[in-house]
């Protein structure tokens, strides 16, 4: 099931919160329960802050909610030989609703970051997985 993917912006910081959420309840990191007014307001305020500068978000969109997203967070570092600008991005927050899971979404997104990595000469990427 393939479906469009879209760079998201401003307008997408209710969603990216929502689908963070999902991501930090389902790993355990925070419970339905607990007061996360705080982290929500530092995630927005982050995301509004960075969004399309140095933090990358790419989602996709069922019936108008989106269901998957990942983003690309990019810095950059002293140079060496194999990447003069320094450039890098760490690969953060790839994450598919469950009811949506095994569509391809996920691999969509990552195959999207990784060109638009190529396309913008960023040659290292960072990815560390949760299980």
């Amino acid at each position: 099931m393939g479906s469009d993917i879209l760079r998201l912006d401003e307008k997408s910081a209710d969603d990216v919160w929502r689908l963070r959420i999902e991501l930090f309840e389902e790993l355990g990191e925070v419970s339905k329960y607990e007061d996360i007014y705080e982290l929500k307001s530092a995630t927005k305020q982050y995301y509004l802050s960075h969004i399309n500068k140095d933090l990358i978000c790419w989602g996709i969109f069922q019936k108008e909610k989106l269901v998957a997203i990942g983003s690309l967070c990019l810095f950059t570092r002293i140079p060496y030989k194999e990447n003069l600008s320094g450039l890098e991005g760490y690969i953060l927050n790839i994450y598919t609703s469950p009811q949506f899971r095994k569509c391809g979404f996920a691999n969509q997104i990552l195959d999207n970051i990784i060109k638009y990595s190529q396309k913008n000469n960023i040659k290292r990427l960072w990815l560390n997985s949760s299980e």
